[in-house]
């Protein structure tokens, strides 16, 4: 899969049935008068790349969702053993990835990554009635 286009090169109005990476402290507006936010990761546990880990760990965000019914959050993991996806008013988001993934440093030993680095790609349609 082609890696999606930063959202600055996106149009004003984003339509439904699509992938779009949205960036910590960014908003989608999306055709009619919907918006998702990435406003919370609430843990990465995700076992670093190259490591041995007793679990692969998860990792959560919050999007703040806007329609014109009213404001919410949906809560979306990486890992498949918990929801990845979500409802809204008429609306379904799916988390289909989050980067950067964790990695150690080999100098610190660290696996810290700037909030401001995330982005996540979430696919958002409209729910059939």
């Amino acid at each position: 899969m082609d890696k999606q286009a930063p959202l600055a090169n996106y149009p004003v109005e984003l339509q439904f049935g699509n992938d779009y990476v949205i960036g910590f402290g960014e908003t989608l507006n999306l055709a009619q008068g919907v918006a998702l936010e990435f406003t919370t990761l609430a843990e990465d546990t995700r076992c670093p790349t190259g490591v041995q880990c007793v679990s692969e760990g998860n990792a959560r965000i919050i999007l703040t969702t806007m329609t014109p019914r009213g404001n919410g959050s949906v809560a979306l993991n990486t890992n498949a053993q918990l929801p990845d996806s979500a409802l809204f008013d008429f609306y379904d988001v799916e988390l289909r990835k989050l980067e950067p993934y964790p990695t150690v440093n080999p100098q610190t030993g660290s696996t810290a990554i700037p909030i401001s680095s995330y982005e996540a790609t979430v696919h958002v349609d409209r729910v059939s009635n």
